[in-house]
């Protein structure tokens, strides 16, 4: 969530907490007769006639506007509020130069994937960084054959991860890998 839907949040929820126990007391006060000390022209009873905003002839036009407007309002308040997995730019060390350097993550960990799934220990292999627990996370997931040496293909892992540190703010990430293998090899399919 971003820090404008939080702000949002915080002023809707406050202005609705305030109409809500608005209404509740007035409702209460109304009820018991304290409306009536607080305000003497309170009436004792309301009648409202519906029938003139119903059978007027926009009156469908204005339902189905708002009821539009109701939807697309609700489905962009749901959707805003979707956990975000992915992370956004990585500041770089300053360097001489004034001014602020960011790196997009994504394309580096794409990169190292593909390098990951070039190693002949490696089947395929996939990346992305994401945030886990506060935490940004480098994640690689890589499939093997059952019959390749996993030990080889922990040094693989290991050797693409030790350029990723070199190309990415290594003190901002953490990584993951997450090593499948298969319940039986099968042909290649890739082409060397």
């Amino acid at each position: 969530m971003s820090r404008s839907v939080l702000a949002l949040d915080r002023v809707v929820v406050l202005l609705l907490g305030l109409v809500l126990v608005v209404g509740g007391v007035a409702a209460v006060g109304w009820q018991t007769g304290l409306l009536a000390d607080a305000w003497p022209d309170a009436p004792d009873e309301v009648q409202v006639d519906t029938t003139t905003l119903t059978d007027a002839p926009a009156f469908a036009w204005l339902a189905g506007a708002v009821g539009a407007a109701l939807v697309i309002l609700g489905t962009w308040w749901l959707l805003a509020h979707l956990p975000r997995r992915s992370v956004g730019p990585l500041r770089l060390p300053a360097g001489e130069q004034p001014g602020r350097l960011v790196v997009e993550p994504g394309p580096a960990v794409t990169t190292a994937a593909d390098v990951l799934s070039e190693d002949p220990t490696i089947r395929s292999a996939r990346g992305a960084v994401v945030t886990d627990r506060g935490m940004q996370v480098v994640r690689l997931r890589a499939t093997v054959n059952p019959d390749v040496d996993l030990h080889a293909a922990v040094g693989a892992c290991d050797r693409v991860l030790a350029d990723l540190a070199r190309v990415l703010p290594a003190d901002q990430l953490r990584s993951r890998v997450e090593l499948s293998v298969l319940r039986r090899g099968g042909p290649e399919s890739r082409v060397r």
